[in-house]
């Protein structure tokens, strides 16, 4: 009996956390396009822990080679505001945030775990685009753009 409880239990503590919040403050835009790996521009791109950012998404994307089948790529726009500065990357703590919080937040979002929010004030999660490897190139969309 114990037992059944304690899945019980565990069951909707997931679902509690999966549910979390549905909106998104960083607006949705058209995000389709590829980075070829081994141009020099995104060599870091072809090693695990290897970063760069590109043009495109609301207010630039960051994308992370994690282990070099999977990649994240996150919007810079601070769900927080999109007024503030784009998000910047601090390899020390695996996240995206302002080095100038006297006029943007203080909030830290973790790259590696989906953009959540790390510490801070932020009730939102970073904007994630879905990243592919697809041969030699690296495709990137906005997945919630094109279902809509």
């Amino acid at each position: 009996m114990k037992t059944k409880l304690l899945y019980i239990v565990v069951f909707f503590g997931f679902l509690l956390v999966s549910c979390g919040h549905s909106e998104q403050p960083v607006p949705s835009v058209s995000v389709d396009f590829y980075v070829q790996l081994y141009d020099a521009r995104f060599a870091a791109l072809q090693n695990p822990g290897g970063w760069c950012y590109v043009t495109g998404g609301y207010n630039g994307i960051f994308i992370y080679n994690l282990d070099c089948t999977t990649y994240y790529a996150y919007d810079r726009a601070c769900p927080a505001s999109q007024k503030h500065t784009a998000l910047i990357y601090d390899e020390k703590t695996h996240s995206l945030c302002h080095t100038d919080t006297v006029n943007n937040c203080n909030t830290r979002y973790s790259v590696l775990l989906q953009g959540a929010v790390q510490s801070g004030d932020s009730k939102y999660p970073l904007k994630k685009y879905a990243a592919r490897r697809v041969g030699d190139r690296l495709h990137v969309v906005n997945e919630e753009y094109y279902l809509d």
